[in-house]
């Protein structure tokens, strides 16, 4: 009987041994979960406050100023000027390694733009032109349709933070111009890819 009693003592202490330790796995495993939640919690507000919004890019002018030109070629500088806005308020926007690239019939031409940053809800205008020799298989126009595309190295920063450089694509259409005359595009959108 005194056997009995003693083992009976005995599975007693072993419960309790195992229902102390699945007692601290469990504060253990919700104070984790607690801490995963207040900081998914606190990265999604973070995204809501300071959510970064693309650029948006407006071509404003645009016009082709010949150098030279016969049959097939034309010797000119296309220029552009387009504005570029923050529409983020309280992300600063910088702009790394831009390139201006105009392609006409097949052939590509570009210009670097320097680098710049724009602060919240800024507006910056930019001017940037290209010169070469465009080809025109079927004899010389009055009007080309050049398509207009900038790249970026583009990140964005808040106080002390920045982001990673990401790849930014502008691409502008329906940009008809005159050789030798300044356009007025009432400031056309470009598609934004970010």
């Amino acid at each position: 009987m005194r056997g009995n009693i003693e083992a009976s003592k005995q599975r007693s202490n072993e419960k309790h041994g195992t229902t102390k330790r699945t007692r601290i796995i469990r504060i253990i495993g919700r104070s984790l979960l607690s801490v995963i939640i207040l900081i998914g919690l606190a990265i999604i507000t973070c995204w809501i406050v300071v959510f970064p919004k693309t650029p948006r890019f407006l071509v404003e002018t645009g016009q082709v100023i010949a150098i030279s030109s016969t049959r097939t070629m034309l010797n000119a500088t296309i220029a552009y000027t387009v504005k570029s806005y923050n529409p983020n308020k309280r992300a600063s926007i910088h702009m790394d390694s831009m390139r201006m690239i105009v392609t006409n019939m097949g052939q590509t031409f570009s210009s670097d733009i320097p680098t710049f940053t724009q602060k919240p809800g800024n507006l910056t205008v930019l001017s940037s032109a290209v010169q070469g020799n465009f080809e025109y298989p079927f004899g010389f126009k009055e009007e080309i349709d050049p398509n207009l595309r900038f790249e970026a190295k583009v990140s964005y920063s808040v106080e002390r933070w920045m982001s990673k450089p990401r790849l930014l694509e502008i691409y502008c259409d329906r940009l008809w111009l005159l050789i030798n005359d300044s356009r007025t595009f009432e400031n056309t959108e470009c598609k934004v890819d970010l």
